[in-house]
C-alpha cells in the first residue's frame, strides 16, 4: 500500500493514492461527456483536454472526433478504411471475399455506397481478362462488367450465408432470384464427379478392415431400404473413422444421391468432404440449452436448403457427442415437417458418428447432472438408435503391430473409460502409465520441449501447424500464448475491440470499461496483440468448410483494419486471405453487449475443448490446474498417436484429475 500521507514531489497539496477517483457513468444522450469519458480510459497521461482531443498531432474539433480518428466508435467508416487497405494491394479475388465477408457478418448502413466505391477495384480481373483474350478492342468498366462481379458476389454471399444480395441490401444481378438460390444450395450438394467418386470407392473398398466393412455395408443398406433410421457410429481415435464416412459419402454421391456432412465443430467439419459445421448446414437454434418450447431449424419451407433436405438420402453427423440433445431434435421434427413424413429422421438415414469418452455439451455454470442431462443419450430419440461399434486401431495396424502404438492405444482406452485406478494417498487423483507420456515440472521446460528451437523454426508452417500445448482453462491458455509469443522476433501490434451495449439504455448500467474487462469463451479478447508469424486460431465460421471456427492460420500482415493471415489446415491450406474486424455477440450473459473485434486468438497453446478433432505430432498438456469435465484428459492424450509426441505438466506427485462419467459411457 502507497503512503497515503507523502507529498508528490513539486506539486504542494497533492498526495500519493492508489487511486485517483472515479470516473462517473455517463450517458452516451450526453454525447461529448459520453467520449470524454472513452477517452479518459484510453489516452495515457494527458496534460490538458486538448491532449485529449488530440491524435497523430492533429487537435480535433470534438471528442467525437478524436474517438472516430482513434478507431473507437463503429461506424460505415470502419468498412470504408477496411476495403481502401485491401484494395491497396490485394486482387480483386481476394477483395471480393472480404466484401462478403463484411456483407454477411454484419448489417452495413450502406452497402451500396460501398459497392460503388469500391466496385472497380473487385470487377479488374474481369475487365483485363477480356482485354488480354480481345487485344484488338478498347474494353473499359461496363455495367456488363459490373454483372459479372454481381453474380460472383452473389454466389459467395449464398456459400457463405445462404443469403442473396437482395437480403443484404445490395443490387441484384439480372439472374438473382429464388430459384438461383435453390440452385446455389442443390449444386453445392451434388457438384461432384461421378466417375472419380466411384474409381475411388472402388480403390478404397478393399481396404476396409472387417469391422469397418460390416459398418459401412449395414449402414448402406439401411440408406438403400429408404425407411427411415439413426444410426450411431462408436469409434474411437485411430479406428478410421473419418475413412469409413468419408467413404460412405462418396459412395452414395457417386450414385447421384444426395449426402449431407455435418460435424459439431468446425475442425471436424474439414475432414468431411464438403464438410460444415452443423448450426450451419441446419440452422440449428443458437441457444439449445434455454427454452421449453420444442426445437426447430431456422429452414422454411421455400428454400434451398429446405430442397436439400427433402431430397437427401443421407446425413452424417460427425463429432455428435458434443452436440446438445435439442439439437437432434430439432432436425428430426425438422424433417419430418419438410419431408412430410411423420417417421423417424423424416424417412432419411442419419448417421451419427463420435466417441462418448470424449467432451459432453458445454454447458455454462453447469453440474455434471446437467452435462449428462444435455447428452445425446437423454434424448428420447436415443431409444431409436442402432450402434455400430469400430475397435480396430489403423495407427497400431499401420506400425505393422509396433508394441509401443499398441501400448499407447489400449492405455488411452483406459484413459477414457475410467480404469485407471485412483492414488490411495490423493483420492480423486490418478497417475499415468508408465512410458504413457513425458513428465515435465515448470511451464518453461514445457515451452520448450513442444516449441524446441521456436526463433529458428517458428516460419516453418509445417512444423508450426503440427504442434500446440493444451489446458482446460482459458486463462490458462492466455497466459501461456501471451509468454510464448513473446519468444519470437518483432514487435506486437495491439488491437482494441469497440465495445458496446446492444439496448443504449442499460449503457449507463454497463459501463464500457466494464464491457472491456468481460472476456466471455469462444469470444476474441478487447485487447488483442499479435506478432507477424504467431498462429492463430479462427473463433466464428466466416467461409465454411474453408475458414470455420476451430482453422488454423498464420499471421502474415498486420494492417489498422485487417489482418492477412496463411490458412494452415482444413481444404483451404496455404490459401492467403483477409479477416476482418466483425462484430460478435455472446449469448450466455444476462446482457447483451456487442463486441467488434478480429474473431482470433493466438494459437500457440489452446483450450482441451477447442482441440478436440484437431490431429497433432506434438502436445504438450498444461496440467497446473487440473480437468474439470468428462473426457477432456481423454481428449488431450489422444490428439497425438504415440508417447513420444506426448508432454504433461503435473504436479511434483505426477497424478492429476480424470473425470469420467461412467452413465455417459453406458
Amino acid at each position: 500500500m502507497i503512503d497515503q500521507k507523502r507529498i508528490v514531489v513539486f506539486f504542494a497539496g497533492i498526495k500519493y493514492d492508489d487511486a485517483l477517483g472515479r470516473v462517473y457513468t455517463v450517458h452516451p444522450s450526453n454525447a461529448e461527456c459520453f467520449y470524454l469519458r472513452m477517452l479518459l480510459h484510453i489516452v495515457k497521461g494527458p496534460t490538458s483536454f486538448a491532449s485529449l482531443k488530440t491524435v497523430d498531432g492533429v487537435v480535433c474539433r470534438t471528442y467525437r472526433e478524436a474517438c472516430e480518428k482513434r478507431g473507437m466508435l463503429e461506424n460505415d467508416s470502419h468498412w470504408d478504411l477496411t476495403m481502401a487497405e485491401a484494395a491497396l494491394s490485394q486482387s480483386p479475388k481476394k477483395i471480393r471475399h472480404l466484401f462478403c465477408i463484411l456483407l454477411t457478418t454484419w448489417t452495413i448502413s450502406s452497402p451500396t455506397g460501398l459497392w460503388e466505391k469500391y466496385k472497380d477495384a473487385m470487377t479488374e480481373d474481369f475487365l483485363m481478362s477480356a482485354r488480354r483474350g480481345n487485344p484488338h478492342l478498347a474494353f473499359d468498366f461496363t455495367e456488363d462488367f459490373y454483372n459479372l462481379c454481381l453474380m460472383e458476389l452473389a454466389s459467395l454471399c449464398q456459400s457463405m450465408a445462404g443469403k442473396t444480395l437482395a437480403d443484404l441490401g445490395m443490387p441484384s444481378p439480372p439472374a438473382d432470384t429464388n430459384s438461383l438460390r435453390i440452385y446455389h444450395e442443390v449444386l453445392r450438394e451434388t457438384n461432384y464427379q461421378r466417375d472419380e467418386l466411384a474409381k475411388a470407392v472402388a480403390e478404397k473398398v478393399p481396404l476396409l478392415t472387417q469391422d469397418q466393412r460390416t459398418a459401412y455395408n449395414s449402414i448402406l443398406g439401411k440408406v438403400e431400404s429408404k425407411v427411415g433410421s439413426l444410426m450411431f457410429l462408436d469409434a474411437p481415435g485411430g479406428t478410421g473413422k473419418t475413412f469409413v464416412t468419408n467413404l460412405l459419402l462418396a459412395t452414395i454421391r457417386s450414385q447421384g444421391k444426395i449426402a449431407i456432412a455435418v460435424a459439431s465443430s468446425g475442425i471436424a467439419a474439414t475432414l468431411l468432404e464438403g464438410g460444415r459445421t452443423a448450426h450451419s448446414a441446419l440452422k440449428l437454434p443458437l441457444n439449445l440449452a434455454h427454452g421449453d418450447a420444442a426445437p426447430v431449424c431456422n429452414i422454411s419451407k421455400g428454400s434451398g436448403q429446405a430442397r436439400v433436405l427433402q431430397q437427401c438420402s443421407m446425413i452424417i453427423w460427425d463429432e455428435c457427442t458434443m452436440a446438445h440433445k435439442r439439437a437432434l431434435e430439432a432436425l428430426n421434427s425438422t424433417l419430418q415437417d419438410l419431408r412430410n413424413n411423420n417417421s423417424l429422421m423424416g424417412g432419411t438415414t442419419v448417421l451419427l458418428a463420435g466417441d462418448f469418452r470424449q467432451t459432453l455439451p458445454v454447458i455454462p455454470r453447469s453440474t455434471p447432472a446437467d452435462e449428462l442431462n444435455a447428452c445425446l443419450k437423454a434424448s428420447h430419440l436415443w431409444r431409436s438408435v442402432e450402434t455400430l461399434k469400430l475397435s480396430t486401431n489403423m495407427r497400431v495396424q499401420l506400425s505393422g503391430g509396433n508394441s509401443l502404438a499398441e501400448a499407447f492405444s489400449n492405455h488411452l482406452l483406459h484413459l477414457g473409460n475410467g480404469q485407471i485406478a485412483y492414488e490411495v494417498e490423493h483420492p480423486g487423483f490418478i497417475k499415468f502409465p508408465h512410458g504413457f507420456c513425458t513428465h515435465v515440472f515448470s511451464t518453461e521446460d514445457l515451452i520448450g520441449k513442444v516449441f524446441e528451437k521456436l526463433r529458428q523454426n517458428y516460419t516453418r508452417h509445417e512444423w508450426i501447424c503440427e504442434r500446440a500445448i493444451l489446458a482446460p482453462k482459458n486463462d490458462s491458455v492466455a497466459k501461456l500464448n501471451h509468454r510464448i509469443q513473446e519468444m519470437i522476433p518483432g514487435t506486437a501490434k495491439s488491437y482494441l475491440s469497440m465495445d458496446t451495449v446492444v439496448d443504449p439504455s442499460e449503457a449507463v448500467h454497463y459501463p464500457i470499461e466494464f464491457l472491456n474487462s468481460m472476456d466471455p469463451p469462444g469470444c476474441p479478447s478487447h485487447s488483442l496483440s499479435l506478432k507477424v508469424g504467431a498462429p492463430i486460431i479462427l473463433l466464428r465460421n466466416l467461409d465454411s468448410p474453408k475458414l470455420c471456427n476451430g482453422t488454423r492460420l498464420i499471421v502474415k500482415k498486420l494492417m489498422s483494419n485487417l489482418i492477412e493471415a496463411i490458412i494452415l489446415t482444413g481444404c483451404g491450406k496455404g490459401e492467403h486471405i483477409f479477416i476482418p474486424r466483425i462484430p460478435i455477440i455472446p449469448n450466455d450473459l444476462p446482457f447483451q453487449f456487442k463486441r467488434l473485434q478480429f474473431p482470433v486468438r493466438l494459437a500457440f497453446a489452446m483450450t482441451i475443448n477447442k482441440s478436440q478433432g484437431q490431429t497433432l505430432k506434438v502436445a504438450g498438456i498444461s496440467l497446473e490446474e487440473p480437468c474439470f469435465s468428462h473426457g477432456q484428459l481423454y481428449v488431450a492424450c489422444s490428439r497425438v498417436g504415440s508417447p513420444s509426441g506426448l508432454f504433461v505438466l503435473t504436479n511434483r506427485d505426477k497424478t492429476t484429475k480424470n473425470i469420467v462419467y461412467q452413465k455417459a459411457l453406458e
